[in-house]
């Protein structure tokens, strides 16, 4: 994968999930009412919680090929959108 497409994964595949998972909330409203759970405080809360873990899993397994070697980099951690190599060491 490329480093924009990572970028264009890592930036919309949260809020797909996010909105996914409001979508299955709201499908589930009536039977979250009859147990006193409210539907929009699950809809927040279980969003944002989708959402950030969507992107701690696109951040740590999803690889951008190295353009240098063409091994596989992952994104390093406290820097958005660089990438170090796991075979050459490079950043890019």
């Amino acid at each position: 994968m490329s480093s924009s497409r990572h970028f264009v994964l890592s930036f919309f595949g949260p809020v797909i999930t996010g909105a996914v998972f409001c979508g299955f909330i709201w499908l589930l409203s009536s039977w979250l009412e009859r147990h006193h759970i409210s539907p929009l405080v699950t809809m927040l809360v279980g969003g944002l919680v989708v959402g950030m873990v969507t992107r701690r899993v696109v951040r740590n397994c999803v690889a951008v090929s190295c353009p240098f070697c063409g091994g596989k980099s992952y994104e390093i951690p406290g820097r958005g959108n660089r990438f170090m190599c796991r075979v050459c060491g490079k950043d890019h």
